[in-house]
């Protein structure tokens, strides 16, 4: 345009005629000023401080939750802290808030060293009946902010007590000088460990094993103890047996019948000329095993007449008295004991011999 001059012939026209190598001399510039400026960048950042790396930490847990303890008694629960950054990670605070909580023992600073992980127990024992909640504060220079979990518990009164099962066995007519037993299952149905401090019931024809004195037993554990009946006359013979604990649940009392049928000490064992074979269906897939009981009556009460636990669906009872009457039924057993309710019953008449 007339009256004006473009820069660039005019740096065309100057770079020609008066700094015929300026175009090398300018680019060496701007390569020695990129130098210079790439060097201030770095010392600015060696001299700030590294980025917090907390978001590459996971604890797991992330939250403690004790549910219910005992007053008077503790638990624990682990808590695992991971570094899975590639550099050290120092935890300068380890802190733990709230009544009733605390944490075991370990030295700070702990140095978490790449890729590595530490553990820690975290421990629980109300001093009272009531709700509790804490936190387990996680701080340090290499965490952007400190890292909270939160705790919490409920303390409970202690509540000991005993159940057993059948709480009555009868052993029906038996012959005298023979010995017969029945399956018995007692359980800790308390929120304390209970320790068998005595077991009473005084009667020579009657007796107890798998059960002593001193045992103890967990909250909901089981117990299965044998009952024996020794007839050594004709008659019937009864007795409470009563088991009681050192820790203040009310004693259990299991009542135990049973009577001697006529015999003669010299006359051999007499072979069976009857007996009563039962076979049953089972749709419940979960069952491990079966109880067969009987009784003299419809109705019961049933005793159990089986030693171990059953496997099969068939079982053949040989010891029946020729005119008497009988009463079956059938229970299924699961996993670790529980039993089914009663099957339906199921009645017999033996023949006169």
């Amino acid at each position: 345009m007339p009256g004006e001059m473009s820069s660039q012939p005019y740096f065309r026209k100057l770079a020609s005629r008066q700094f015929p190598d300026s175009r090398f001399i300018l680019l060496a510039c701007v390569v020695i000023f990129s130098v210079i400026f790439s060097g201030c960048a770095s010392v600015s950042a060696g001299n700030s401080a590294p980025e917090p790396v907390a978001a590459k930490i996971s604890i797991v847990p992330s939250a403690i939750d004790f549910k219910a303890v005992v007053v008077g008694q503790k638990n624990s629960q682990t808590v695992k802290i991971s570094n899975s950054t590639a550099q050290s990670v120092n935890l300068r605070s380890l802190h733990v808030s709230g009544t009733g909580f605390s944490l075991s023992s370990i030295k700070v600073p702990v140095p978490l060293a790449a890729g590595s992980h530490i553990e820690l127990s975290v421990v629980f024992a109300p001093p009272s009946a009531a709700g509790h909640t804490g936190a387990l504060v996680i701080s340090g220079p290499d965490l952007k902010t400190p890292v909270s979990i939160a705790l919490s518990g409920e303390g409970e009164k202690a509540a000991p007590a005993l159940a057993i099962s059948p709480a009555s066995v009868n052993f029906g007519a038996r012959t005298i000088k023979t010995s017969t037993s029945q399956s018995v299952i007692l359980t800790n149905t308390g929120n304390i460990s209970l320790s068998i401090s005595s077991i009473s019931g005084a009667n020579p024809v009657f007796s107890v094993s798998g059960i002593s004195k001193g045992v103890t037993l967990s909250p909901g554990q089981k117990l299965e103890f044998q009952v024996w009946f020794h007839p050594t006359a004709i008659g019937k013979a009864a007795v409470t047996i009563s088991l009681d604990s050192s820790s203040g649940a009310a004693p259990v009392n299991l009542a135990v019948a049973g009577s001697a049928s006529n015999s003669t000490i010299s006359a051999p064992a007499a072979v069976p000329s009857h007996s009563v074979t039962l076979d049953w269906t089972d749709h419940n897939v979960s069952a491990k095993g079966y109880h067969v009981y009987r009784s003299e009556m419809s109705g019961g009460p049933f005793y159990r007449i089986n030693q171990g636990k059953l496997e099969a669906t068939t079982y053949k009872d040989s010891e029946v008295v020729g005119g008497a009457h009988y009463s079956y039924v059938v229970t299924a057993v699961g996993e670790g004991g529980p039993e089914s309710a009663y099957s339906n019953e199921v009645s017999v008449e033996i023949p006169n011999d």
